[in-house]
């Protein structure tokens, strides 16, 4: 079963300045597209962060160095699907770099201002020639009409494209997102792009914006507390708009945000998506951090599964994220049902909850500490046996 939000697009709009393409070069089966571009008509602000594993993908390393030499100017983003290009040593990182150059010579723009990610298995060699022998049709085929079939390009154990767009007085943003499995805010938690024709007037105002903005959008999405070595987030902006900076930044977050909940929704083997509201915390990072634990708990994701109002499960969860409060102050709700508060359960409501798990597939699990006014939502899915036989069989 997949958790739907709304249903999936057949066209969604890019900023002013953008193309995009995908294609199928050889790396799927079935002729499925798995090689994504992402083209600016010129040189745009671009930052980006990264997953904190130790291990990295050898995108990572390329997009680092690229970043730097060109001041934070990007002209286009290549993205390959089921080859994650990580642990292949030098080798895999010179790929990468040859991709890139490849790339920048079609175009006519210097190489750093070239960037590639890469997604899925870890540990074979990219098949640059592959990738390479497909960058002349993929370039022929970027459009502004391009968004969904790049949406496409870049999934792997997706069940549907992740695509979002938005227009706020006149200034146009839109997102995309791959992410199902191994999904955990240690960074952006997968591939993710944001593109705006709005303006950002230094490459380290848009690297700020864009920390913020996932702070509160990705940084708060779980699937599995697995994190990805390849996760990137790439914020590009055109400058082709004046809108004031807080309304760009807030167009910014929404978007991460839906994309965030669309990852969730899309978990592997889901068939809830879970809402954790934390309230009454200190500030907002410890509401954040309390969140991410009850999200990140396997019997609080179990319950939800098993359709099992356990609030026990979810206040032990809040009492071991490192965040002193009173349990006797605590409250707790499943949907609309009160099953525990003042320091005592409420037996009583737990009908009402249970019917809440049975009949919505958007949950929602929330937690009072009694100790302060902030608050915080945290996005993540139910764990079901799903999840382990799609995770069993990934490789095969």
């Amino acid at each position: 079963m997949t958790v739907s939000l709304s249903p999936v697009p057949d066209h969604v709009p890019l900023p002013a300045g953008f193309r995009a393409a995908g294609l199928h070069c050889g790396l799927k089966k079935a002729q499925q597209p798995d090689l994504g571009l992402l083209l600016a008509d010129q040189p745009v602000h671009g930052a980006a962060i990264y997953t904190q594993n130790r291990l990295l993908g050898a995108h990572i390393h390329v997009c680092r160095e690229h970043l730097a030499k060109s001041g934070g100017m990007v002209r286009a983003v290549l993205v390959n699907a089921r080859n994650a290009n990580c642990a292949t040593g030098q080798q895999g990182i010179e790929d990468a770099r040859n991709c890139c150059r490849e790339l920048a010579t079609r175009i006519g723009c210097p190489v750093e201002q070239v960037l590639m990610a890469s997604t899925g298995p870890i540990g074979a060699p990219l098949p640059v020639a592959r990738i390479v022998t497909h960058l002349d049709a993929l370039l022929a085929r970027a459009s502004g009409d391009g968004a969904m079939d790049f949406a496409r390009a870049i999934m792997t154990t997706d069940t549907y494209p992740k695509a979002v767009h938005g227009v706020t007085q006149g200034t146009a943003t839109t997102g995309f997102a791959k992410g199902s499995g191994m999904i955990h805010p240690d960074m952006a938690t997968m591939l993710g792009f944001l593109l705006t024709d709005g303006s950002s007037p230094t490459a380290t105002a848009t690297a700020a914006m864009l920390r913020r903005a996932a702070d509160r959008s990705f940084h708060r999405v779980t699937v599995d507390g697995d994190t990805s070595p390849n996760d990137t987030l790439l914020l590009l902006a055109s400058n082709r708009t004046r809108l004031a900076s807080e309304g760009l930044e807030a167009a910014v977050t929404s978007l991460g945000q839906q994309l965030a909940r669309t990852i969730a929704a899309d978990g592997e083997g889901a068939t809830r998506l879970i809402t954790i509201e934390v309230r009454g915390a200190a500030d907002e990072a410890e509401a954040t951090m309390v969140g991410r634990v009850i999200a990140t708990s396997p019997l609080v994701k179990t319950a939800v599964a098993g359709r099992d109002p356990n609030w026990g499960r979810i206040l032990a969860a809040a009492g071991r994220a490192g965040v002193k409060f009173a349990a006797d102050r605590a409250k707790v709700w499943v949907g609309a049902a009160n099953v525990y508060s003042d320091g005592v359960p409420h037996p009583e409501n737990e009908p009402q909850a249970h019917r809440h798990l049975v009949d919505d597939t958007l949950v929602v699990l929330g937690v009072d500490l009694g100790r302060g006014t902030a608050s915080a939502d945290v996005w993540t899915c139910d764990l079901t046996k799903d999840y382990v036989q799609i995770n069993a069989d990934y490789r095969s």
